[in-house]
């Protein structure tokens, strides 16, 4: 089974990335290697490295159309654990926060809804 996992770069999306290898099934990972998880050098951070290599990796936002049909294409499953991550400033920047994180998922509902797909 071909699986997408958004936020697949995350300490739950990466350990769920390499179960899901573990089983056989082949995983692609839509990320945007937020600097507030991964710091300065994305590309080097433990997460990232963990699944270097070993998932087809996309590099993007769940808040673009454009990422989302780009790795939705082939997919049999999706597992959207993608956020915008940071309890304390999600406390006083509401907006920011509701705004990435029910946008994202409403895009990818609309999405499913409204295209082809498996």
């Amino acid at each position: 089974m071909n699986v997408l996992i958004t936020g697949g770069a995350g300490f739950i999306g990466s350990s769920i990335a390499l179960r899901l290898l573990e089983k056989g099934h082949v995983v692609t990972v839509l990320d945007n290697l937020s600097p507030q998880i991964h710091g300065d050098d994305p590309e080097s951070s433990f997460l990232y490295r963990r699944i270097k290599g070993k998932v087809a990796f996309r590099r993007g936002d769940v808040f673009r159309r454009e990422d989302w049909m780009g790795a939705l294409e082939g997919q049999d499953a999706v597992i959207h654990l993608a956020a915008e991550t940071g309890t304390g400033q999600s406390m006083y920047e509401i907006e920011r926060y509701a705004n990435e994180n029910i946008g994202g998922t409403a895009l990818l509902l609309d999405i499913l809804v409204n295209t082809p797909n498996r």
